[in-house]
């Protein structure tokens, strides 16, 4: 009996609590922020600075979610991933889940990019870890299943919808108190969730998917043609 090839990807479900998808994000955050803690400068060669994306570091558009700045954040960000991260691949798939938080990553960054090109105070933005991203994500769990009910803390219970708001809401609040420039990246994250979570722009997408699955069936049918059962209505070539 042959023996069976262990799968890698079978090695981020953590026994299969957890998509792999999400487990991998997981293994890579932990990596990353350990590396960062012990060396700063891959902290500050990860971080989003907007000043430093005009000079060509695009890569900084995806990793600055990796690297977190306290093992808090770790532990706490990543436990809401890990139950986020459960939630929405079982609603959307692996894969959509995993395109969601690269698109969420690299769409808030590029609005912090550009904001800083009108507003200087933004360009001195420079952050790393995953809240912006999980706050996104909490909205985007809220408004896909708006009537849902959770307890915050366990003592206040919320529906999905409600929850979603009172992220954004304090948020807002902290950005007041910080300064929106240090927030301008949650801000962006929150502010791509809800775009999407409300569909904006997503009616013509919707329509090209709709075009595109109905053009592949007529053009695989092109070289097909209907013979009548006289035989007449085909040339010889569909006669056996």
């Amino acid at each position: 009996m042959a023996r069976r090839s262990p799968d890698l990807t079978s090695l981020f479900t953590f026994g299969g609590r957890v998509p792999a998808t999400v487990g991998l994000l997981l293994v890579v955050m932990l990596l990353a922020s350990v590396w960062g803690w012990t060396d700063r400068g891959i902290a500050g060669a990860a971080a989003l600075m907007p000043v430093a994306i005009w000079r060509g570091q695009v890569w900084r558009l995806v990793t600055w979610p990796l690297v977190q700045g306290d093992p808090g954040t770790l532990l706490f960000g990543g436990f809401m991933l890990w139950w986020l991260g459960q939630q929405l691949s079982y609603a959307w798939s692996e894969r959509r889940f995993a395109a969601r938080v690269l698109l969420t990553t690299v769409a808030a960054g590029l609005l912090t990019t550009l904001l800083a090109l009108v507003w200087s105070r933004a360009s001195l933005v420079a952050h790393v870890g995953m809240w912006p991203l999980v706050n996104g994500l909490i909205v985007s769990w809220g408004m896909l299943r708006p009537d849902a009910q959770v307890n915050v803390w366990g003592v206040l219970p919320l529906t999905g919808r409600n929850l979603a708001l009172l992220v954004t809401f304090a948020t807002v609040l902290y950005a007041i108190a910080s300064g929106f420039a240090e927030f301008t990246p949650h801000l962006s994250a929150l502010a791509v969730a809800w775009i999407q979570a409300r569909g904006i722009g997503g009616g013509p997408w919707r329509q090209l998917r709709r075009w595109w699955s109905e053009r592949r069936p007529r053009s695989r049918a092109k070289h097909l043609e209907v013979v009548k059962k006289n035989g007449s209505g085909g040339g010889s070539r569909w006669l056996n």
